[in-house]
């Protein structure tokens, strides 16, 4: 691992169009996470939805749990404005399934032909089958699990209302979330920009170093070292930065200064893109809380 002075070199003479390409593509990831927040919460009006989707973004650049402290935000903001407790349980899973449904889809569209070596990458079956077969488990394990809790929340015998509500939205939101998958709609391309494009942001990262590796390479060691982002760590520095690190030099990414120097630019953007812009959203939503939801569709 070379110093932090070689990488700062590096950062120096980052080409700046591509620097800007990458800020455009964060914008675009944040544009997703929009759309497919509003085809989760179209209840709520374009306006609302827009403005507290890019608020949790904010938040989520700043508290690092897997996207869950911007779905907190959102909780709150919805409970001040008289939506039940359930309904925001329900959408709430049914939000971080699809996106999370987006990660897991992909280290298996992508392991598997690494491994088979259809694609360039590591044929190593830790770095990319290892994680497919944890992908396929845990897609398993989702279905199992709101199985489980379609019939416990059914129990007569639970007296916890809290229990029930958590039950009822797992069950609920993974079964909604099927649906939505079986009536295609559109907007459920918002999930897969919004990952897409953030990935796309790293690689412009090494393209603005000239040093740009396959695609496949830099999304596969995306999905895997982003793992770090559950880490319950501001912003997620250092744990991050050092997962992207470790899994692009595993995946045989070099010179190291450049995987450095393009990690630390990636995660510049990636933070302080959906900050601002998440910022000025919230300050707006700030003026509305405690006024009520007017539905504008029925869901």
């Amino acid at each position: 691992m070379p110093g932090l002075d070689a990488a700062a070199d590096r950062i120096t003479h980052a080409t700046m169009l591509w620097v800007l390409s990458g800020i455009a593509l964060e914008v675009l990831s944040c544009a997703g996470y929009v759309v497919l927040f509003g085809l989760v919460f179209a209840r709520l009006g374009r306006s609302l939805s827009s403005r507290l989707s890019l608020a949790e973004l904010a938040v989520n650049s700043v508290v690092s749990v897997s996207g869950l402290a911007g779905i907190a935000l959102g909780a709150w903001v919805l409970r001040t404005k008289g939506v039940s407790v359930e309904r925001i349980a329900k959408r709430s899973v049914l939000i971080f399934v699809l996106t999370s449904a987006v990660n897991v889809a992909a280290v298996v569209v992508i392991g598997v032909p690494m491994w088979l070596g259809a694609i360039p990458g590591s044929r190593d079956a830790v770095l990319t089958l290892v994680p497919a077969a944890a992908a396929l488990a845990t897609i398993v394990g989702t279905l199992w699990a709101a199985s489980w809790a379609r019939r416990a929340a059914a129990d007569t015998r639970l007296r916890d209302g809290r229990v029930t509500v958590a039950l009822t939205a797992l069950s609920g939101g993974v079964h909604d979330a099927l649906a939505l998958l079986r009536a295609h709609d559109w907007r459920l391309l918002g999930a897969v920009g919004y990952w897409l494009f953030d990935n796309l942001v790293l690689y412009t990262c090494f393209a603005s170093f000239g040093h740009a590796p396959s695609f496949w390479v830099v999304a596969m060691a995306y999905l895997v070292g982003m793992l770090a982002n559950s880490i319950p760590v501001p912003a997620g520095l250092v744990a991050v930065e050092g997962g992207l690190v470790g899994m692009l030099l595993l995946f045989g990414v070099r010179p190291a200064s450049v995987v450095i120097a393009a990690v630390i630019v990636y995660r510049a953007i990636s933070l302080w893109v959906p900050a601002l812009i998440g910022s000025v959203a919230f300050l707006s939503l700030r003026r509305e809380l405690g006024e009520p939801v007017v539905p504008v569709a029925n869901r």
